[in-house]
């Protein structure tokens, strides 16, 4: 049975980790699946410790066994690079290199100076195969690195309209790790805006442990287990995503597989054309577009969602990995 082995940040939360994650808990058939770990949220020290545990599960799986793809999903900046490394590492023992990248900022990266130059040469010395997450993306990174393969990120079936879980109106959901990309501070203004106009709309949001001390209409939950995020997706009913920039941000994803509406930064593409989009310059347009949305009903999300079943996806990424 051939052999397929997910690289990257098994642990740490995020996109890359739920996509990894629905991979390994659903194996395309046929295939013997693993993961291995190559990312660190703590110091230095520790980001280098992982990148050569890393190294070394990939030798131990490479010299053991034969015919197995190493699949190394990337964002841009060091992980890139680290990722490029274990793809010439995984390479010269014979591994089968599939080069995943998610990040959504990886033009703007790429772009600088003869940097997509040179990382293309070396993934072509690899015979690296880039996948990327959508035919958009597919457009913009093939000048850059060369022929890109499209691979639609996965929704875990944990993710669903629920039968039990009432819907709240009014509740709003920003689900993030605390980073300036993700957009909390902007949420924050929106709020502030929401309760200028004396509205009943709540935000309930992750990656922050304390709402402003001003917002009375916050609520902070820092971090959750998957099951609670599943249940306020289900609950909420709007999730609006105010980042900078994203790949194909699975949080959206996965609340339409909950059938919740999402409103998102118009700087984010790759995402189904039933997500209402705002422009990231006006607070006050975000603030007016969530006083007057039009909410999903079922019925407009199953054709959505099912380009985003595991079973589609797995299906997918068999004929890339055959292709090899």
């Amino acid at each position: 049975m051939p052999t397929v082995v997910h690289v990257g940040p098994i642990s740490s939360p995020g996109g890359i980790q739920s996509v990894i994650k629905t991979l390994t808990d659903h194996p395309p058939e046929g295939w013997d699946v693993r993961q291995i770990e190559s990312h660190s949220e703590g110091s230095l020290y520790s980001k280098l410790k992982a990148y050569n545990s890393a190294k070394t599960e990939l030798k131990e799986l490479l010299e053991s066994e034969k015919d197995v793809v190493v699949h190394l999903h990337s964002a841009s900046d060091y992980s890139f690079h680290r990722k490029l490394r274990l793809a010439e590492f995984a390479f010269s023992l014979g591994g089968k290199i599939v080069f995943h990248i998610h990040s959504g900022n990886i033009i703007q990266w790429l772009g600088k100076g003869n940097r997509a130059k040179k990382l293309r040469a070396r993934l072509e010395q690899c015979k690296a195969t880039i996948v990327c997450l959508s035919d958009r993306w597919k457009e913009l990174l093939t000048p850059l690195l060369g022929r890109c393969k499209v691979s639609l990120n996965p929704i875990d079936p944990i993710h669903c309209i629920s039968d039990t879980v009432e819907r709240v109106p009014n509740q709003l959901l920003l689900l993030g790790r605390n980073d300036s990309v993700k957009g909390h501070e902007f949420a924050f203004e929106i709020m502030r805006k929401l309760q200028q106009y004396n509205s009943d709309i709540l935000l309930h949001c992750t990656g922050v442990e304390e709402s402003p001390e001003d917002l009375q209409n916050v609520v902070a939950h820092g971090w959750l287990e998957q099951e609670k995020k599943v249940e306020l997706l289900q609950q909420s009913s709007l999730l609006i995503l105010p980042s900078k920039w994203e790949g194909q941000p699975m949080v959206a994803l996965e609340a339409l597989a909950c059938g919740t509406t999402v409103l998102a930064s118009d700087s984010i593409h790759s995402l189904p054309d039933v997500v209402e989009k705002c422009s990231m310059e006006d607070v006050s347009l975000w603030s007016e577009k969530i006083l007057s949305i039009n909410f999903l009903s079922a019925e407009n999300i199953g054709d959505v969602i099912s380009k985003h079943s595991v079973d589609e996806v797995c299906s997918n990424l068999i004929q890339i990995y055959s292709s090899l």
